[in-house]
């Protein structure tokens, strides 16, 4: 999944968009565990460098039972969902939340309609 999203160009179209420099950077990293190990999402806003660190937890027994279609959708989903959510908990002045997520859903639409290509 991970090379399908990069596959998609997204550095280029987010790094040519300017969303203020409040915030430079949103490292993602996709985490699939076992639910019964009970591992944390790691959340942290690096005030420095104006960057985000994620996790998004993905159930490994159905990431691994899933094909590629249902992860792919699985994915999309929970960045839609979760980014938007972590981003609220944070005051980040002069950066373009709205917009941001405006445009990472419309490009995560892009990506499951299969119009997205680097």
């Amino acid at each position: 999944m991970s090379k399908e999203i990069s596959a998609t160009g997204y550095r280029n179209l987010f790094g040519s968009r300017d969303y203020g420099p409040g915030l430079v950077g949103i490292v993602v990293v996709l985490m699939c565990r076992e639910p019964s190990l009970s591992f944390k999402q790691r959340i942290h806003f690096a005030k420095k460098e104006r960057t985000l660190f994620l996790d998004i937890m993905l159930d490994l027994n159905q990431m691994q039972r899933a094909d590629d279609n249902i992860r792919r959708k699985t994915v999309i989903e929970r960045l839609a969902e979760e980014v938007p959510l972590i981003l609220d908990k944070y005051t980040i002045p002069d950066f373009d939340k709205a917009r941001f997520v405006g445009d990472m859903k419309s490009w995560l639409i892009d990506i499951d309609e299969g119009d997205v290509t680097s």
